[in-house]
């Protein structure tokens, strides 16, 4: 899954002004999550696969600071401690987790999207059934 951070100042309004200009572009999102580090925020977007250059090029185009990256989907139990052992496979494989984002939680099951260093070994340490 390609995914877009867009850096912005953690001030009321970005959230409706991102959301504005993508919809303006005719952008269909599939996942939004926000953090805030002080007086920055990350907004961390996912999009339809065809919408994905468009809603890149648009925010850059409205003066966003925006980049793309490629995240790898996982689907886990949802329950206490299955992120935990997930991650300790990394970690015991000397493989360092860049981003890594919740997006959705239903039916007994969590989707992650993560970003690690090396997505070949990161890949190799999945089970098929984690891997979307």
């Amino acid at each position: 899954m390609k995914r877009i951070t867009v850096a912005v100042q953690n001030k009321v309004g970005v959230i409706a002004g991102i959301t504005a200009t993508l919809a303006q572009a005719d952008v269909n999102l599939v996942a939004i999550n926000t953090e805030r580090a002080g007086e920055t925020g990350l907004v961390s977007l996912s999009t339809e696969e065809g919408d994905h250059d468009r809603a890149l090029r648009c925010l850059v185009n409205a003066g966003y600071r925006a980049v793309t990256d490629e995240a790898l989907l996982i689907r886990l139990l949802d329950e206490p401690g299955a992120l935990a052992k997930v991650a300790a496979r990394f970690r015991d494989a000397g493989i360092n987790i860049q981003s890594l984002h919740i997006l959705d939680r239903h039916e007994g099951y969590a989707t992650v999207a993560l970003d690690t260093e090396d997505r070949d070994a990161t890949v190799a340490l999945l089970t098929p059934d984690e891997l979307v």
